[in-house]
């Protein structure tokens, strides 16, 4: 008996060291990963300012998404879906240049030089009107420092393994340029604010994602959108409920 209690001790002790390796090693690879820095682009960006300008991006916050990660009070938080918590931008404004909210949002870089891509949706931002963003920041920037001051991300073991498995990335993958269909300059803005806004999880070619995401489903081809009469688009984007 005893010597079969030795072997079951034995046994856990192997799985357990097997496991323990198994996590160093996620941890050290992903870590490679996230650390890596990259060169900072150059930027003469500059926020709006005034009344209209906040109040208009106060709208465009919500259009392009701002508040589904950072929250509707932009202050962050945790995000169930990724494993890791939101910057609070509020009280990021205060430490951020401009030029650093440029580089963070539309390139995808922190301004250490460490990629925020993985957690930014830069592919899509870059696409961004210098006009519109000015007004997000300005609206940004009209808010007073509350809530937790989150620091930039510490990943849980999912996340991390995301990035070994390369479905997550940090790198140039985030950056090609990959513009939808041009038609034309009569559907020039649309096609802007699709690649923009719709472009974060449909892809900035509007062709739909090639991976299902974290919330189980797979964006579609937007070419579907032909098949929908304008009041039943409508709709559907107001309600989330499809013809």
């Amino acid at each position: 008996m005893n010597r079969v209690v030795r072997w079951i001790a034995a046994g856990v002790a192997i799985v357990a060291a097997a496991a323990l390796l198994a996590v160093g090693g996620i941890y050290v690879v992903s870590e490679r990963v996230i650390v890596a820095t990259y060169p900072l682009p150059p930027s003469s960006f500059h926020a709006s300012t005034g009344a209209e300008a906040v109040a208009r991006g106060k709208r465009l916050a919500s259009a392009f998404g701002c508040a589904d990660c950072h929250m509707s009070n932009l202050q962050g938080g945790y995000l169930d879906f990724a494993g890791y918590k939101s910057r609070n931008l509020t009280r990021l404004a205060k430490s951020f240049s401009d030029a650093d909210f440029d580089r963070a949002v539309r390139a995808g870089i922190r301004p250490d030089g460490t990629s925020v891509a993985g957690e930014m949706p830069s592919d899509a931002y870059r696409y961004m009107p210098d006009a519109d963003f000015a007004d997000i920041v300005a609206y940004i920037r009209s808010l007073p420092a509350s809530g937790e001051d989150i620091p930039t991300p510490s990943y849980d073991l999912a996340a991390r393994w995301r990035f070994v498995t390369g479905k997550d990335h940090t790198d140039q993958f985030y950056f090609a340029l990959k513009p939808a269909l041009d038609l034309g300059p009569a559907h020039a803005k649309g096609r802007i604010l699709a690649m923009t806004a719709c472009g974060e999880c449909h892809v900035t070619t509007l062709t739909g994602a090639t991976q299902v995401f974290a919330e189980g489903v797979t964006p579609p081809d937007l070419s579907l959108v032909a098949s929908y009469s304008r009041e039943d688009f409508l709709h559907f984007m107001h309600t989330g409920k499809a013809a």
